[in-house]
């Protein structure tokens, strides 16, 4: 029985006590019927407590907030991470486990600590699978020409305040627009450094998943995933801007082949590289056999019905107050590479596999997890610009790499709502072996809160002059007249 399920029954017990408990009734003949009516009252209860019992045994299974307290946002969960130049340390061969977790807490995510903990009906179990393995740290340089380019343009980079209270970047050309971000505004440069990670000009992959309910059970997905960067690039070889760009940053392309009934379901979505616009997304329809263009402004729509929406694929900075939450030293996992790329590498992947407690994390023995400075962020909504899926989302910003592997997104309440975990593989990139935004081997959003995850891994991974021949059109793959050829 799970430990939410437990305290439910603590609960109700007490509530039992409270009502019959230890009770004899007042002595003497001269009460006696007095007696008999208390016992009947009592009997009567009893015969209630089985169905009772059960009935918030239900409840506590499909609703683990009722249970136990869910975690709310709290700036000091966040402070009380290890700082980054602390000598505190976890040796290389640590192994953490649910029964020692405590010890290391400090140096997991926030919302690593909530799987953890065991408040929620998804979370980290007790299987040898889900033991955390402590490795050395690597360096992952920056790939291609970013740092050629972080120091012949970086120092041309400004912030210039909106009306809106945002920030806009300007003077940006390539490279790291801040490449050692300070105060002041130091949580909107880690965030614009986030923005402007080192991106190829194509990655392809087959993206082998599924979306699991609150009762176990498994939707098998298929998606044929590309990633363009149209500007500002930093790739040998290639203009900083394609010809073809026409103010695109980069776009991306996703197509369903499983599922039968939604096959052929695609969206491209291009992001501009002026932060101020709002992407544009079209989704092709097969019952239609016609392409839509889709609300910009639908920040909170899920992409092709998954437990992502659109702002986890293409979020804007200035539409953000983003606050600086410190300099941490955490744990990160990177996958072996003749196993980061398997979908038998994490827990509930593969096709006949049961989900587990908590599915796509990385099993033990495929990867190491590795201690990583990262800039810690919180991103909230300017209230101004309308409604909004989250009252905060938390990026932990890699400092060498520029992008966050976690991210922990709060509901409108301030309640831990969904988690974002992306696992990387080392790869090798123009000699180079490093880790770059969208070289990820696994990734999956879940939702804690209604139990529901969508976790996949990349299988197929190609870069550039090695992807399938129909993906290096770049021009056409990108552009949304392109959907129209689908089915024909």
């Amino acid at each position: 029985m799970s430990k939410h399920c437990r305290n439910c029954l603590e609960s109700l017990n007490a509530f039992a006590q409270a009502v019959w408990g230890g009770h004899h009734g007042p002595r003497g003949s001269a009460r006696s019927a007095s007696n008999s009516r208390s016992s009947k009252l009592a009997n009567a209860m009893r015969g209630l407590m089985a169905p009772l019992g059960l009935a918030v045994l239900l409840i506590c299974s499909l609703h683990p907030g009722l249970a136990m307290a869910q975690v709310t946002f709290n700036e000091e969960a966040y402070r009380q991470l290890v700082d980054a130049d602390s000598p505190d340390t976890v040796p290389v061969g640590t192994k953490i486990t649910v029964a020692n977790w405590q010890q290391y807490k400090k140096f997991l995510p926030v919302s690593v600590q909530a799987l953890f903990s065991g408040q929620y009906r998804l979370h980290i179990g007790p299987e040898p699978m889900y033991t955390i393995e402590v490795g050395p740290t690597h360096d992952f340089p920056q790939p291609g020409e970013v740092a050629k380019n972080t120091e012949k343009y970086s120092s041309q980079v400004k912030l210039e305040k909106l009306p809106s209270g945002g920030m806009l970047m300007t003077g940006y050309v390539a490279g790291i627009p801040f490449p050692n971000p300070l105060e002041p505004n130091r949580g909107i440069k880690v965030l614009y450094n986030d923005w402007t990670r080192f991106k190829t000009n194509i990655v392809h992959n087959s993206n082998v998943g599924f979306l699991v309910d609150r009762y176990g059970n498994k939707s098998f997905t298929i998606v044929d995933a590309a990633f363009y960067g149209l500007s500002h690039l930093s790739e040998p070889g290639l203009p900083m801007s394609l010809p073809y760009a026409h103010g695109v940053f980069y776009a991306t392309r996703f197509q369903l082949l499983a599922p039968e009934q939604t096959k052929y379901t695609t969206e491209i979505t291009q992001v501009p590289e002026d932060a101020q616009r709002l992407p544009e997304v079209f989704v092709f329809l097969p019952s239609l056999r016609r392409s839509l263009r889709l609300s910009a402004a639908a920040k909170c729509s899920p992409i092709l019905g998954t437990d992502y929406v659109q702002d986890d694929n293409s979020y804007q900075p200035p539409t953000f107050d983003v606050k600086y939450l410190g300099t941490k030293k955490l744990l990160t996992w990177y996958g072996y590479p003749n196993k980061g790329f398997l979908r038998s590498s994490y827990v509930g992947v593969a096709e006949n596999e049961p989900p587990g407690t908590y599915p796509g994390w990385p099993k033990y023995g495929t990867g190491l997890w590795e201690l990583r400075k990262y800039h810690v962020i919180d991103l909230r909504w300017i209230k101004s610009q309308g409604g909004y899926c989250y009252s905060h989302t938390v990026f932990y910003d890699d400092d060498q790499t520029n992008f966050s592997p976690y991210h922990d997104n709060y509901d409108n309440e301030g309640k831990l709502w969904k988690l974002y975990h992306i696992k990387w593989t080392p790869m090798t990139y123009h000699g180079v072996t490093t880790v770059f935004a969208y070289g990820y081997s696994a990734n999956a959003m879940t939702d804690i809160e209604n139990t529901h995850t969508s976790a996949g891994a990349s299988l197929d991974q190609t870069l550039d002059d090695d992807a399938p021949a129909e993906f290096k059109d770049v021009h056409g793959m990108s552009d949304p007249s392109n959907l129209q050829k689908i089915m024909k």
